[in-house]
Order: C-alpha cells, then structure tokens, then sequence
C-alpha cells in the first residue's frame, strides 16, 4: 500500500525564503490597492471643479461624497463572503473590472445625482477588492513577516490616493474633471488581464 505525504503549506513558506511568486502576488495586490487609493480619493479632487461647472454647493456634494464611502461597506459586505465560494482570485478580478468600468460610466455623468449613484457602484467595487487585496497578500506571506508585508502592500492605497492629487492637479487644468474618472476606469481594466493570468486560483 503506497503511503501518501501531507505538506502543510504555511510550514513550507515559513521554512523558505520569499519566492518571486510570493513577491508577484504582493506587488499585484500593491497596484490593486494603489488603484483602490487614487479612485477612493479621486471625487475630493474634482469637487471643486464641479461646483464650478455645475454651479452646485458644499451641501449638494455631500451625498456624492457619502455614496462613495456607503459603497465601501455595501461592497465589503457583498464581495467578502463571495470571494470564500469562489476564490479570491475570481472575486478580485471581478471587483476591480467592476470599480473601473463604474468610474469610467461615472465621467459621462450629467447630474449629481446620476454621478452619486455611479460613485456608489464604484464604492462598491473599491470596497470588495480591497479586504480581498490584504487577505491575499496575508495568505502568501510567511508568518513571521506577514505584518510587515501586508503593511508594506497596503502602503499602495496611501501612495494611489498622494498620486491621485498630482495627477487631478493636471488632469483637471488641461482636460477637465473627467479625466481623472477615465484614468481611474482605464487603469484597473488595463490590470484585469494581467491579474487573470498572475494570481493563484
């Protein structure tokens, strides 16, 4: 009777150097939560260009500002338990082609309040991929350093976001607010391939 070997892999990671696929998987998350960052903050940015061109007030932008952040925690509470049914791989594509192709509809809007309700769906989509984004990383990290590593990848949202505001400061000045919205869709769908073929199932 041949005998079968059990490997338990979190022992195999904490016995082994970190490999480039490890480090792969953590600098894919790093860009997943960059992204997260500069969309998140993306509407702060152009606020006071759209309080020019729409002639709208502080008070009428409040909800605006409000869907995006109900949408993270509707997102987080939907994609959460469906990335333990069908993996986080599947549940990380599928929130960033969501929050991205919700930005990029967001930067045809006409109205506040068909603009609240796109940067809802988009908070929905930002707030899916990145509790996914840090379990992930944590998953693939040797114990000893998972607190740094995951702290190292979630330094990505803080660095998006500082990102965000040198490029709106542009963006904006030369091609208006809803540029910053395209660069926000364009970007995650522009990772959505490499994240089908580089991420583990």
């Amino acid at each position: 009777m041949a005998l079968t070997r059990t490997i338990d892999v979190q022992d195999f990671m904490n016995s082994h150097k970190l490999s480039s696929y490890q480090i792969r998987i953590i600098a894919l998350c790093f860009l997943i939560v960059a992204i997260d960052g500069f969309d998140t903050a993306a509407i702060g940015f152009i606020a006071p260009a759209l309080r020019a061109e729409w002639g709208v007030t502080a008070a009428q932008l409040a909800p605006l500002f409000g869907a995006g952040l109900f949408g993270l925690m509707v997102g987080a509470f939907i994609f959460g338990p469906l990335a333990d049914k069908i993996g986080r791989k599947y549940s990380l594509v599928l929130t960033v082609l969501f929050f991205g192709a919700a930005s990029l509809a967001s930067a045809w809007s006409t109205s506040i309040t068909e603009l609240t309700i796109l940067r809802f769906l988009t908070g929905m989509g930002l707030g899916g991929a990145m509790p996914n984004a840090i379990t992930l990383t944590s998953e693939f990290c040797p114990e000893k350093r998972r607190s740094f590593l995951t702290t190292l990848m979630f330094c990505g949202f803080t660095l998006g976001s500082a990102f965000g505001g040198l490029a709106a400061a542009h963006l904006v000045a030369a091609f208006g607010w809803e540029s910053v919205l395209l660069l926000g869709g364009v970007l995650p769908i522009a990772l959505v391939p490499v994240l089908w073929l580089a991420l583990p199932e």
